[in-house]
Formats: C-alpha cells, structure tokens, sequence
C-alpha cells in the first residue's frame, strides 16, 4: 500500500500528491462526499474514525522515495488531521515530522480550527496550512458541520499561522450560500493568501454560479488576493477573464 499516493478526479485540482493517515471523521459534515461514499460502499462506520493500520512505520519506509519533490502532499482529503481523534493519537504530528525530515514539503487542509496550532512550529518556508470555509453563521455550521470547528475558530486558526510567516489558503468550497461565502472573503482577506473556489457539488442547486463566480474575482481582485478557481465552477465562466493560481508545487533552488 502506497501511502503517499496521487488523488484523482477533483482531488487533484487541490494537490498532485496527499495521505489520509486516518480512516473516517467525526466532523459529521452533512455534504462531506467521502463521508457519502463510505457509508455506502464499505464496512467500516465514517463517523467512527481510526487509525490506519501501521500508516506510521509503511510512511517512514516510503517517504525516502518521495524526498525531494516538489509537489506538496496534502493532510487531508477523506479525513481530517485534527479530528477530536488527533488529541488523543497526535499522528499528525508524526506524520509532519516524517515529512519534514525526508524534505517533503505539505499543506493542511482542516476544519480542527485550533486543534492545528498545536504543530505550527514544524511549518517551514514551502509548507502551507488552509481550512475550509463554508458559513459565517455559526448557528448553520453547527448543523452542517456538527463536529467540527466554528467558522470563528477556523478564522482564528488561519489568521494565526499567517502572523508565524506560515503561507495560507482557504477553501471556498461547497459554496453553501452565496453571500456568506463572499463575506468570508471580506472577512479573512488580510491573512489568507489564496483562496480555492469551487461551487456546491454533488447536490442540484439554484444558485447562478456564473454571477457568484464573478462577484469572487471581482472581490479577490478588489482585496488583492491570489485564487485558484476550480474547474467545476470555471465551466460556468466562459468569456469572464480571471487568473487561477496554482500552488500544488514549490520552487526548488
């Protein structure tokens, strides 16, 4: 089993490479699709999340071949790396500590909000910390979001490891509603550097994703903001000129 491997599909808009070290989340994500696919074609429970069996000693064996790329490894796209369960096991931890010390650069994408902060000091220049970004209105993410961080705590987390030098980003996906969505734009444009914006996917929605997808740029380029628009949503902006940022890669000297 390769656990660093390369994801495919939508996935891979986000990052060429990346590693679920946890099998499962409780973050109970009412839209999560991993969540989704797991709960329809496997055994084990989703929202029972564990350990992968002997992840740590199969990484430390593996890194050594990936040492050196300069693709990213993303933490985490069917878990999370700061779920409840992390505070117990602290796997993420080793996991980044095996990274760094093959010259593995990663980037954390979390909805653990403060949970994370706890391994800002193995951030280095090249590695990158985002979260996910759905609601301003904590009320709402309570119940699409039930065990994960508040928007507010996710707000602080990033705006954290943008005041240590750590590069940021946020993902802007699934755009759940419009006008929250762009206000979370205004509300964290001075510590993300990037910003990821996708649309509502798997679910049938009413929003008219050409108009939202131009009032982000607009916005972006209003507050000076780098983003990545992916692809889903590019589909619905033929003819508006933008400019996505990839940032799956690093320079190497």
């Amino acid at each position: 089993m390769s656990v660093i491997y390369s994801p495919g599909g939508r996935a891979l808009e986000y990052s060429l490479l990346a590693l679920n070290h946890y099998r499962g989340c409780s973050h109970g994500c009412v839209y999560c699709y991993a969540r989704k696919m797991a709960m329809k074609f496997y055994q084990h429970k989703f929202d029972e999340p564990a350990v992968k069996p002997n992840v740590l000693n199969l990484l430390i064996d593996q890194a050594p071949r990936w040492s050196g790329t300069d693709k990213r490894v993303l933490l985490c796209f069917s878990c999370d790396p700061y779920q409840p369960l992390d505070e117990k096991e602290k796997l993420t931890r080793a996991v980044l500590q095996v990274l760094k010390e093959n010259d593995i650069h990663f980037q954390i994408l979390t909805k653990g909000g403060l949970r994370a902060t706890r391994d800002f000091d193995l951030y280095g220049p090249g590695d990158a910390f985002a979260t996910t970004l759905t609601y301003t209105s904590k009320t709402l993410s309570a119940a699409q979001e039930p065990g994960a961080a508040l928007p507010a705590e996710r707000m602080e987390a990033i705006r954290l490891a943008h005041e240590r030098g750590i590069e940021t980003w946020a993902s802007l996906e699934p755009v759940m509603d419009v006008e929250q969505t762009l206000d979370l734009i205004r509300m964290t444009s001075e510590f993300v550097d990037l910003y990821k914006i996708g649309k509502l996917n798997h679910y049938r929605s009413n929003i008219d994703w050409r108009e939202f997808g131009i009032k982000a740029i607009a916005l972006c380029h209003e507050r000076g903001k780098k983003y990545y628009i992916k692809n889903d949503l590019a589909e619905s902006l033929h003819g508006v000129e933008y400019t996505s940022i990839d940032t799956r890669r690093v320079k190497r000297n």
